[in-house]
């Protein structure tokens, strides 16, 4: 009789569905399902307060109890709650900045008087161009903007500048982004996803954020993907080249796939990414008309790296 139950079409129907579904939905753990939903109100209850850091800081902690539970019931409330909040975050920023520069207009140079340090490549959607030099609320491709200048690009908009003294590198920042650009060698990170490539020598590019400082270099052209955390750590993953990174007396050098994250305290080594989809993922093709000029040796790197999966497993 057993044996009969356990060859039923019903049972077998039911046994592997319970075999491939389960893994998706995760076995219940109420303290789990507690936790998350802990940080998940506590998260919705500071981004409506307008704290917005300790805001994604909580719902990153709830992203982190459901990273291997893809169809959790509060996932996509969860990612939902922390696009709005990076959002309202951004506005806020520029809102607050807009308020401060209109009560010192009067002190704001002319815009005939603006320098040629960095050239518009590409743009599209909202992007507000602001401090030394009058406020720029529309710009576009060809333009150029002086060293000083801070730059917000608002959700669903992006840009492409190219330091244009020298040639030395093309940067993008796309969706909720934000970056001064303090010099032609230096640049400050505030929130947001960044790709910066160079088809030259580049002895040294600062890159600082509110609780991390990093040096990069490169004798060769390369790419870099870079990404604020919440907490001001700078996240670095090399797309294309050898590159050195420095913070302090930390010193490391990167390849395609490796990722290195710059704190406070130096820099820590973090697991391998897959090329490809890390750079699609992060939104920084965007909507612009043309790829970045390292897309195609990107996509040929990718499957380098695919290649040498599939030995290593064999």
């Amino acid at each position: 009789m057993f044996f009969r139950t356990f060859r039923h079409p019903l049972f077998i129907l039911s046994f592997l569905g319970l075999f491939f579904f389960l893994p998706l939905i995760g076995l219940a753990n109420p303290e789990r399902d507690a936790l998350i939903e802990d940080h998940y109100q506590r998260g919705y209850d500071l981004s409506e307060s307008k704290e917005f850091s300790r805001a994604l800081l909580e719902l990153n902690l709830a992203m982190r109890h459901m990273r291997h539970l893809p169809r959790h019931p509060r996932r996509i409330e969860v990612e939902k709650l922390i696009l709005r909040t990076k959002e309202r975050m951004v506005l806020e920023r520029y809102l607050q900045s807009n308020e401060s520069s209109t009560k010192k207009d009067d002190h704001l140079l002319p815009l005939k008087f603006e320098p040629d340090h960095f050239r518009v490549r590409q743009i599209y959607g909202k992007v507000y161009i602001r401090k030394i030099w009058k406020d720029r609320e529309t710009i576009t491709a060809k333009e150029y903007i002086g060293e000083g200048r801070q730059v917000s690009t608002l959700p669903h908009a992006g840009i492409e500048l190219e330091e244009s003294r020298t040639q030395g590198f093309i940067l993008r920042a796309v969706d909720a982004a934000g970056l001064s650009l303090l010099s032609s060698n230096s640049l400050e990170l505030h929130s947001g996803c960044f790709s910066i490539c160079s088809n030259k020598y580049i002895p040294e590019l600062m890159l600082k954020s509110s609780s991390a400082n990093l040096s990069v270099s490169s004798r060769q052209p390369f790419a870099l993907f870079v990404e604020v955390g919440t907490d001001g750590h700078l996240h670095a993953t090399s797309l294309l080249g050898k590159i050195k990174l420095q913070n302090g007396d930390d010193l490391v050098q990167i390849l395609p796939g490796e990722r290195c994250e710059s704190t406070q305290y130096g820099l820590n080594q973090i697991d391998d990414m897959d090329l490809g989809s890390h750079f699609l993922r992060s939104k920084l093709l965007g909507k612009f008309q043309k790829p970045p000029i390292f897309y195609g040796q990107l996509v040929q790197q990718a499957r380098i790296q695919i290649r040498r999966s599939r030995v290593s497993l064999e």
